[in-house]
């Protein structure tokens, strides 16, 4: 709902005069996040003194300096302004998210005795510090990036909810620590921009992103998830508040399908609180529809709208188009078309940060863009399938360990049902294994380089990482449900949030995750193995809970694609007028991040039709762009309005 910044200078410094527009320049890069609203705090952590305000003004030198744009989704008055302040004025907040259950604190803590002055979930998270310290982001249910200047304790106290699905990064200088919803708020504030090589070769040849954990940019990192960093003139804590197995909440076992159906759909519930239209981001899967066919439940004022790729093997309108009808709840089609593919690609750089993955990206970019004409909160199923075992493939190899370990003399006979599928599809994924290793074993072609190849200069003298130590191992006690919390905590969800969160609000819309109720994800993470894959069967548990709401058509459809984007042959529209010509630009060579002989087989063996892989060359046309954006400064000097 929100772009946040600020600093707190622990040292003086010869350029401290600069702090005031130095934070200026900061929330002016988060215009995007917050058009409706903004505000400042300016406080001196030694005598205590604050000014909050529109304009910036103060009568003392300030060593505080926190910053807001708001996006406008509850109580849309002058009330809701950030930084807010509790009754004393010397406890502030800046705050991007949704508190999705302020409603139900906002009561608990009136009883306490707060007294409240608006209707928002901001004014909850200052009066739930003030009643229960650090430890409140205990009582939250939702999505969040804050920063609290406490001016009793002379202490700034910084969390991010229990997924990472709101962004907040941190930076360190000797004289300063800094904070902001995106990087280059931070690069604004004058830290230098230096690329980590490791990390750059580790994308280029591996196609590795870890936004959990780094950015490209040394120096520059994430807030993990479910952590609260506690600032003091004496240093910085960084405190764990929350972890997959390590939580106390209690749940209903005995009819799991029940409280899995109970736990979702009051997360549904209340992610529909808002004083703004909500829409639906509806593909063809399971999860997104569940999400539709639930939230029509409580309204049928619903916008959805889906991406559509015509003539594409995977475009999976006529599923979306199923559940629409069923709910009852309009839905638009929304096409991305590639005319502009290297522009496009360039402005979801910059709001990402990270050169992306795969295509994905560039649907998502048009399919928000028409949804900020109509709504500026949407609702999508993100989250589900590193839960509940989504990806078969992926999941198929632990699932059949666990199945083997499983069976004793006396259950051989009753688990044959799951067995003995696993067993077969396990069978036919060894002689997929086995013809790819054989394929991958023949003399590569000169036509068709490897990704390390490409690598050169400083990328080349890089060690990259092995398979295995991208892997890390699991708290729980069978191997599907460790792989599950490795792509929930690390390798797959994490950069999925990245792109969701960025491109969304991007174009000022909001978007909410029902799947990511942390209720939700407890209990499933508590869940034998086979409640998530059963024999054939993924994501176990919540077809065996919403069997009576989704269409048949939807609950037992075999196909899975994902978000399946025809990348191919968007880069072939585009690729001798802008994709070629960039990649063999002056810049490009002089960064000397590419091999220019590997560099020249693979755009050679793309434009002739060989086989490439597309995603290899889009993370070659990433990258320069990225570098381009960040590294050369280029995005600061021309994309930034004061």
């Amino acid at each position: 709902m929100c772009g946040v910044a600020g600093f707190w200078r622990t040292k003086g410094s010869a350029d401290a005069s600069d702090d005031p527009g130095r934070l200026v320049r900061m929330a002016s890069c988060l215009r995007h996040r917050g058009p409706d609203d903004h505000g400042y705090l300016l406080a001196n952590s030694e005598t205590a003194s604050a000014w909050c305000g529109q304009a910036i003004t103060a009568d003392f030198a300030p060593d505080v300096l926190l910053a807001s744009r708001r996006l406008s989704i509850l109580d849309l008055s002058s009330e809701g302004r950030q930084p807010m302040a509790n009754e004393a004025g010397d406890i502030f907040v800046v705050f991007n998210g949704a508190i999705h259950n302020y409603k139900e604190l906002h009561r608990e803590l009136e009883r306490l005795g707060h007294v409240f002055h608006s209707h928002t979930d901001t004014e909850v998270i200052v009066h739930a510090y003030e009643a229960w310290g650090v430890d409140c982001v205990q009582r939250f249910n939702g999505m969040w990036a804050y920063a609290i200047w406490d001016g009793r304790m002379r202490r700034l106290v910084c969390s991010r909810d229990r997924f990472g699905i709101k962004p907040l990064y941190v930076a360190r200088r000797p004289d300063a620590f800094f904070f902001a919803s995106e990087v280059k708020a931070i690069l604004a504030a004058g830290m230098d921009a230096r690329f980590d090589p490791a990390a750059v070769a580790k994308y280029l040849a591996l196609g590795k992103l870890d936004p959990a954990r780094e950015t490209l940019l040394a120096g520059i990192a994430p807030l993990p998830a479910g952590h609260t960093l506690v600032v003091t003139g004496a240093g910085v804590e960084d405190r764990a508040y929350w972890s997959y197995a390590g939580h106390r909440t209690s749940y209903d076992y005995s009819n799991p399908a029940e409280t899995f159906r109970e736990l979702f759909a009051d997360s549904v519930h209340i992610r529909l609180r808002s004083d703004v239209p909500v829409g639906i981001l509806l593909s063809g899967g399971l999860d997104s529809a569940s999400v539709t066919t639930f939230a029509s439940h409580e309204s049928r004022e619903l916008t959805t709208l889906t991406a559509v790729f015509p003539g594409f093997r995977d475009d999976e309108r006529q599923y979306a188009q199923l559940v629409a009808a069923r709910s009852g709840v309009s839905l638009e089609c929304v096409e991305y078309r590639p005319d502009r593919l290297v522009d496009d690609l360039s402005d979801v750089i910059w709001h990402m940060e990270t050169p992306p993955l795969g295509g994905q990206v560039l649907a998502r970019w048009s399919l928000l863009r028409v949804a900020s004409e109509h709504v500026k909160v949407v609702l999508e199923g993100q989250g589900a399938d590193e839960m509940l075992a989504g990806y078969r493939d992926m999941y198929l190899k632990p699932y059949v360990l666990d199945e083997l370990a499983a069976l004793r003399p006396a259950n051989v006979a009753s688990r044959a049902r799951t067995w003995l599928p696993a067993l077969q599809l396990a069978a036919m994924d060894k002689v997929r294994s086995v013809v790819g290793d054989a394929l991958a074993a023949v003399p590569r072609s000169e036509s068709r380089p490897a990704a390390q190849d490409l690598l050169a200069g400083e990328l080349a003298r890089c060690s990259l990482p092995g398979s295995t130590s991208l892997t890390p191992r699991g708290p729980f006690d069978d191997h599907l449900t460790n792989a599950l919390w490795a792509d929930h905590s690390r390798r797959i969800l994490p950069h999925l949030l990245n792109y969701g969160d960025s491109i969304s609000m991007a174009h000022s819309v909001e978007s909410r995750v029902p799947f990511l109720d942390h209720r939700l994800v407890e209990f499933v993470f508590g869940l034998p193995f086979d409640s998530k894959m059963h024999g054939r069967q993924t994501k176990w548990i919540l077809r065996q809970a919403l069997k009576t709401d989704i269409p048949e058509e939807i609950l037992n459809r075999r196909t899975k694609v994902g978000f399946a984007t025809p990348l191919k042959q968007w880069l072939q529209s585009d690729f001798r007028r802008a994709v070629r010509p960039l990649l063999e630009s002056q810049p490009t060579r002089q960064r000397g991040w590419f091999s220019p002989p590997a560099l020249r087989r693979l755009l050679d063996a793309f434009e002739t039709g060989r086989a490439v892989d597309e995603k290899l060359v889009l993370r070659c046309l990433a990258l320069e762009l990225w570098a381009r954006l960040f590294v050369d400064g280029e995005g600061l000097s021309t994309r930034i309005r004061q």
